[in-house]
């Protein structure tokens, strides 16, 4: 929920949604806000004495539109909500539907949505960062990147997410801070277009404004949020999050080849039980495999639910939640009629008798006792912190990811908010944190120490780590950690409560694996490879820990949207002369408008296929901001006479600091003709 900022220290509450009245006057470097009211009125009060709202300034980036939109400018006679957000904000997340409803609702007048990205971790800052999330949530509205809090200062706000409605005189109305404000903002956006049309002022049309584009992966996969992988059961089930579906394929190879084995979901996002092909979810996360109920349970986070995959059928059906958010910290109820919110991860214990949810929305710790289908709050007692402590008294914030270790005697948890990685340990029956900053008590505040520092406890930092996994060795358990804002695979030693980098990094070397955001990792233990999900890249990555190698994740038959077979429908047909017996060089190019550049800030992914057989021959990810790029077709995996189709998906920007990004998704196929040739051009032009 909202909360409170001072001096940037930050606290934020769970259950109290903070509404806050203007109605003092604008001064130097913020405004007087006076007055607090634990009940949400009809509609936001209109104060005596309306200060004119801050500018939004023009020097900060915007995204998601093709110019600033200034309150002097283009939104002038125009009724203005800004919402204030940071992107790992689970409380900014839960808001998001209700803009959604707004913006829709209002669509056919003056009325505009503005987000106002104000981070709190480093990572949050970047313009990369926010951009990505901008399309992994789904977010239509323009956004203006508040570098340094400067809008968040003038406008007084104190907490994420935090509201300002602004009227079409260019006045602020009010704020309120907090969820659950739908219906408070609603009557209060009505209100000020009737007043707008009263005085005169409402300009005649809503503006129109040109948003990014989202750029569709040649991976297949639209920001995989967890993965799990099993070798005794040949399967990996990758949550597909911003997909809204779970994919299914088989235990890679030594190269990282796997093959569909099913798509579970529409991909539309909805709440529908049913067979793979009927059923809906909405941004599934952390999963959990029940081997002796062939069963595979799914956190389904937006649909405050969680699913059950029968592996055998592959239907799908709900198990704990009703598809609404609930509030409740105690629990107690039948599963399928517990309100949860957003669940993010899941995991069955090792005696198959209580499943544990990572309840990130409550800040807590459920389970569901499989014998009477029960759910209750295990762990944390609602309010966000990172405090020590029995199960109940202990302060957790943002749960996000969970592994138990091999005696079943402790559950780990990436608790991400805190920036920590904590355990539930069931002898004590306490929460200890293995490492990260503790608070002796609420008073205090643990949620700004985070950092990048590997060593022991008490000074090795993490940013906002959404994964955990354990992996047994000789010497004990180890933990492999996703530190997600970091952009690394990190190894801790539970016992010394020391933090090592393993591999990664938002721009590794040559040769060295990157990642964005990886926001869930497994260890498989017969085969000691870890499977992380490279959220940002839009792609699995498979690791061995001990050497560091990796590969790319290559699901044979798996479309760019979720089909059963690859199509080469729209490309550009070309022949591929080379010698099937030697590695050959793709080299691709594409000729973009005059001025247009390919955005480093998003993942470029280029995929060969067959088109024959359906397997996937070469697969790559990168970062560039020039063409051409090249990808190898390895000797030996293609034939005289065999169709293959090369696909090439990346986004491109035109010049300018706010120039708007659009996709390009090319693909080139032809039929192998034998010849000597060991590098192939490849040449097309972006509509």
């Amino acid at each position: 929920m909202g909360g409170t900022v001072g001096m940037r220290g930050f606290l934020r509450f769970s259950h109290v949604v903070i509404l806050l009245v203007l109605i003092g006057g604008l001064v130097v470097g913020g405004v007087y806000w006076f007055g607090a009211s634990m009940k949400a009125p009809k509609e936001i009060t209109e104060p005596v004495l309306n200060p004119m709202a801050p500018e939004l300034e023009p020097s900060l980036g915007w995204l998601n539109t093709d110019r600033p939109l200034l309150l002097g400018g283009d939104l002038k006679g125009h009724v203005v909500l800004l919402d204030f957000w940071t992107l790992g904000c689970i409380n900014c997340i839960h808001v998001l539907p209700d803009l959604e409803y707004l913006e829709e609702k209002y669509s056919d007048q003056p009325f505009v949505v503005i987000g106002v990205h104000s981070a709190k971790f480093t990572n949050e800052a970047d313009r990369e960062s926010i951009r990505n999330a901008v399309h992994r949530y789904g977010i239509r509205h323009p956004v203006v990147i508040d570098d340094g809090s400067q809008i968040w200062n003038q406008y007084g706000i104190r907490s994420w997410p935090g509201f300002v409605l602004i009227g079409s005189d260019g006045r602020v109305i009010g704020s309120a801070g907090g969820e659950g404000q739908r219906k408070l903002l609603d009557n209060s956006i009505e209100r000020a277009l009737e007043r707008g049309q009263e005085r005169g002022d409402l300009a005649a049309e809503r503006v129109q404004y040109d948003p990014d584009s989202w750029v569709e992966p040649a991976t297949g996969l639209t920001f995989p949020g967890k993965v799990l992988a099993s070798s005794a059961l040949d399967r990996v089930f990758i949550a597909d999050s911003s997909g809204n579906r779970v994919i299914v394929a088989t235990f890679p190879d030594q190269d990282g080849r796997s093959s569909l084995v099913q798509v579970v979901g529409t991909g539309e996002p909805g709440f529908v039980d049913g067979s793979a092909t009927e059923a809906q979810l909405h941004m599934p996360q952390g999963m959990s495999l029940d081997l002796p109920r062939n069963v595979l349970y799914i956190a389904d986070t937006e649909n405050h639910a969680v699913r059950a995959l029968d592996l055998s059928t592959f239907d799908l059906k709900t198990i704990a939640g009703t598809g609404e958010q609930g509030y409740d910290r105690i629990g107690g109820t039948p599963a399928t009629q517990q309100k949860l919110s957003s669940p993010w991860a899941v995991a069955i214990s090792p005696a198959g008798d209580e499943l544990y949810i990572a309840m990130a929305g409550t800040h807590q710790i459920w389970s569901i006792k499989m014998k009477n289908q029960f759910a209750r709050a295990v762990a944390g007692s609602g309010y966000e912190n990172v405090l020590d402590g029995p199960f109940r008294e202990a302060a957790l914030a943002q749960p996000s990811g969970l592994s138990f270790s091999s005696d079943g005697s402790r559950l780990y948890f990436a608790d991400s908010e805190s920036s920590s990685i904590r355990a539930m340990d069931f002898e004590s029956r306490r929460v200890e944190t293995v490492i990260g900053h503790t608070v002796e008590n609420l008073q205090e505040n643990g949620l700004f120490e985070f950092g990048d520092v590997d060593g022991e406890y008490p000074q090795a930092r993490l940013q906002h780590p959404l994964g955990v996994a354990v992996m047994p060795t000789e010497d004990g358990d180890r933990l492999l950690v996703g530190d997600t804002y970091n952009h690394k695979i990190k190894e801790i030693d539970p016992e010394t409560r020391r933090v090592l980098t393993l591999a990664g990094g938002r721009r590794a070397g040559p040769g060295e694996l990157s990642l964005d955001e990886p926001g869930g990792i497994f260890f498989d233990a017969p085969t000691g490879l870890a499977f992380v999900a490279d959220t940002n890249n839009n792609r699995v990555v498979v690791f061995d820990p001990q050497s560091g190698a990796f590969h790319e994740l290559k699901i044979d038959g798996l479309g760019s949207a979720g089909a059963l077979v690859v199509q080469a429908d729209g490309a550009v047909e070309t022949p591929l002369s080379l010698d099937p017996e030697s590695d050959t060089e793709l080299k691709l190019n594409v000729v973009l408008p005059a001025g247009g550049h390919p955005n480093p800030e998003a993942p470029m992914t280029v995929r060969v296929s067959s088109l024959d057989s359906g397997k996937v021959l070469s697969q790559r990810t990168m970062r560039t901001d020039s063409l051409p790029v090249s990808v190898t077709i390895p000797a030996g995996s293609v034939r005289a006479g065999e169709r293959v189709l090369v696909e090439l998906s990346f986004a491109w920007c035109e010049s300018g600091d706010f120039g708007v990004c659009r996709p390009a998704n090319v693909s080139w196929a032809g039929q192998v003709e034998p010849g000597d040739g060991t590098e192939v051009e490849l040449h097309a032009s972006a509509e």
